[in-house]
């Protein structure tokens, strides 16, 4: 790699302009190597990102761990929802189903019918 750089810049053309009879515009094969990858950077990036997302998300999938597998035991989910349009309880619906797909117990609370005083007892 250092001999690489070293024939690059070092050596970047074996002839002066002067001495040649070529066009001006003619560049070395080096050159042309260099100006390929210059100008085709956004498509070098691109792979390299694309690259490295997908070990980025194999690392996460092999790390993966449902509930039980990792032993955490939960004895119940509340969730909390305050809304005036609708939006916020529509949302803790969809919520409580998907928590009760991993096999927990839910409840859907709205704000302003609960007091924690009432249901102190419950929650110990």
């Amino acid at each position: 790699m250092l001999a690489w750089f070293t024939v690059v810049f070092l050596f970047p053309g074996s002839l002066s302009a002067s001495d040649s009879k070529a066009p001006r515009d003619a560049h070395s094969p080096t050159e042309k190597h260099l100006l390929w990858i210059w100008q085709s950077r956004v498509y070098i990036y691109s792979a390299a990102a694309l690259l490295l997302g997908f070990c980025f998300f194999l690392q996460v999938a092999r790390r993966k761990v449902s509930f039980k597998e990792a032993g955490v035991h939960v004895s119940g989910v509340k969730i909390f929802y305050g809304s005036q349009t609708g939006t916020a309880k529509g949302f803790a619906s969809e919520l409580s189903e998907e928590v009760q797909t991993l096999g927990i117990p839910v409840e859907v609370i709205d704000m302003k019918d609960y007091d924690p005083d009432d249901r102190l007892a419950d929650e110990v």
